[in-house]
């Protein structure tokens, strides 16, 4: 006698690749996840970077109007756009400045603690990174 036999049908997924997924999403997660990390890092950057350029404008400005970079009308804001930065100006004189953006607390950047401008266009950075690194 020829007896047929049901076949036996899965209803759900087994351990093996429940774990084979956990474990490549795992991988994923483990690759995706520095750079998603640094290219934060940057973007944050950025907003100190447009502080600067924004304040060293302000500056150039005043110093139009007033020939002194230090005159008492002469103004900027201290805080970056997104408020990632301070900004500074740790030596100003009437015919030269330097400003320097610091990060606040938000912001974790090794490879560029500050970041510096003076009154003739040079880039500066303190850590490890690069010049070319912190600005570009």
């Amino acid at each position: 006698m020829n007896s047929k036999r049901p076949l036996k049908t899965s209803a759900g997924f087994t351990l093996v690749e429940l774990m084979i997924v956990v474990v490549i999403i795992g991988i994923l997660a483990a690759i995706a996840m520095p750079s998603y990390v640094n290219q934060v890092t940057e973007a944050k950057r950025s907003d100190g970077k447009i502080a600067l350029m924004e304040a060293a404008q302000s500056l150039e400005r005043c110093y139009s109007e007033n020939n002194a970079y230090n005159d008492s009308s002469c103004s900027f804001d201290t805080t970056s756009p997104e408020g990632h930065y301070a900004i500074t100006t740790p030596a100003i004189t009437a015919t030269s400045f330097t400003l320097q953006a610091t990060p606040n607390a938000s912001q974790t950047d090794p490879l560029c603690l500050n970041l510096t401008l003076t009154s003739t266009g040079v880039q500066g950075k303190s850590g490890s990174g690069t010049v070319e690194e912190c600005w570009n």
